[in-house]
């Protein structure tokens, strides 16, 4: 069987290799002009034939829906391009020739190893995500086998969040991490500076893994939720005036940073796992890391795809007692446990922890959700015992009479009854899960007025 390299036609690497086949055919070089022609009619004629397929990075879905490809290749188009063939009965490593899916490769990405099978236990993922118990290190091969789990059309993929204090190895374990998945050049990255570059980056890569945060932007904590579940970003495109640019993504996310500002956003934690580090008890230079962690990638690479084939076979199977955010991860990731060697159970009930936990710590330290949980602790301020029902202005300023100066002037205190709105509605769900307190917005009346109604359920 022939094999096949898969470029972008407006792609760096296939415009280098067109002026190359050139020049080994005619011993010419190929102009600008010819070259923009070229690539043009490259394109056209592949739209205009019908046989377009969907292209992949790093992990692709067969035709059946029922088979995983996971591309060993890196970003060097002369380089090996081997797969990783996983099915519900197993897994093994198919040639280049036999790959059927196409993959595309970013300049940046590194080969994986080839995986080894039964070499490793779920255990030895903790030398290198320095994890204090074995719920969290059960999340963190959760979140493996999610980010190893492609999609045809739509799904979803749980948000990555590390942190811990400094001397953790928080940017080691992210670095691991994505090489584990999606090895690439680019590792200790920043955020862009603007949303459209955060779309071309998920664009040319699998996992966006972006190190030592001390923030996450509003605009961009919108962005990677959209990103984790599926979005798009939309523009003009460039040197015209009513063409449309659209870059759409579905990646797996990975930070690391001060867990405050990652996750202060209850739709951003929702989505999220996080991961709290402890300090190392003792320190290893970096060379000797890195060959300990090469040395074991091939071994933990075997059991994440014995993860993925017991998922594939377990899914169906699989039911959760709680309803959780982010379920079809969840469940695909205890489906996983069985090929992991992780106790039956331990996933699903670490996921379900993990989101309480994080609710439980971010309505514990919004100003606005403490002084609704004081509204409704206070009897005198009730309009009927256990709820509070009024008008938005009315709930502004019965809000700040329960609050303190100092918070009233913090940047997370609405400054009018249109942003409160918004920010309740942001933390409705996690205030019900904690707090026990349902707010609900309501509009009625002769004069259809709207109020709040605020209950201890």
């Amino acid at each position: 069987m022939q094999q096949f390299e898969h470029m972008r036609v407006n792609s760096r690497e296939f415009r280098q290799w067109l002026v190359l086949a050139y020049h080994k055919a005619t011993e010419c070089g190929l102009s600008g002009q010819a070259q923009a022609a070229a690539l043009a009619l490259a394109e056209a004629k592949a739209l205009d034939s019908g046989e377009t397929r969907l292209a992949w990075r790093r992990v692709a879905l067969g035709d059946d829906g029922a088979t995983i490809f996971l591309d060993l290749g890196g970003g060097d188009p002369r380089g090996e391009r081997r797969a990783v063939k996983i099915t519900a009965a197993g897994w093994e490593v198919i040639a280049a020739e036999a790959v059927p899916v196409a993959f595309l490769r970013a300049a940046d990405a590194l080969p994986l190893p080839e995986p080894e099978a039964g070499a490793a236990g779920w255990g030895d993922l903790r030398r290198f995500v320095n994890v204090a118990g074995d719920d969290d290190l059960a999340l963190a091969w959760a979140w493996i086998v999610c980010a190893l789990r492609p999609f045809a059309a739509g799904g979803a993929y749980p948000i990555l969040c590390i942190h811990g204090e400094h001397g953790t190895g928080k940017s080691q374990a992210t670095r691991f991490l994505q090489g584990i998945i999606d090895p690439s050049t680019l590792t200790g990255r920043a955020t862009p500076r603007e949303e459209r570059d955060l779309f071309v980056s998920a664009g040319n890569r699998h996992v966006l893994a972006y190190d030592n945060l001390s923030g996450v932007p509003e605009g961009f904590a919108d962005c990677f939720c959209r990103i984790a579940t599926g979005g798009a970003f939309s523009s003009r495109a460039m040197f015209t005036d009513a063409d449309e640019s659209i870059l759409s993504a579905l990646k797996p996310i990975l930070l690391n940073g001060i867990p405050a500002t990652l996750t202060s956003r209850p739709d951003m934690a929702s989505r999220a796992l996080s991961l709290e580090l402890v300090r190392l008890a003792e320190r290893r230079p970096e060379r000797e890391l890195i060959a300990d962690a090469e040395a074991a990638m091939p071994r933990l690479l075997g059991l994440a795809c014995d993860g993925l084939a017991s998922a594939l076979r377990n899914l169906g199977r699989i039911t959760l007692g709680e309803d959780v955010r982010m379920m079809d991860a969840a469940m695909w990731a205890e489906a996983a446990a069985e090929g992991l060697g992780i106790p039956a159970g331990t996933i699903a009930a670490a996921w379900v922890a993990n989101r309480t936990a994080a609710d439980r710590a971010l309505v514990e330290s919004d100003e606005l959700a403490l002084a609704v949980a004081k509204l409704l602790g206070d009897p005198e301020s009730c309009t009927a015992p256990g709820e509070w029902r009024g008008s938005p202005s009315d709930l502004f300023f019965k809000l700040g009479v329960h609050s303190s100066d100092q918070a009233k002037r913090g940047p997370q205190w609405p400054r009018s009854p249109s942003g409160m709105g918004t920010r309740l509605r942001r933390l409705a769900p996690p205030m019900r899960a904690v707090f026990g307190i349902d707010v609900q917005p309501g509009k009625g009346g002769a004069e259809g007025s709207r109020f709040w109604v605020l209950r201890k359920v």
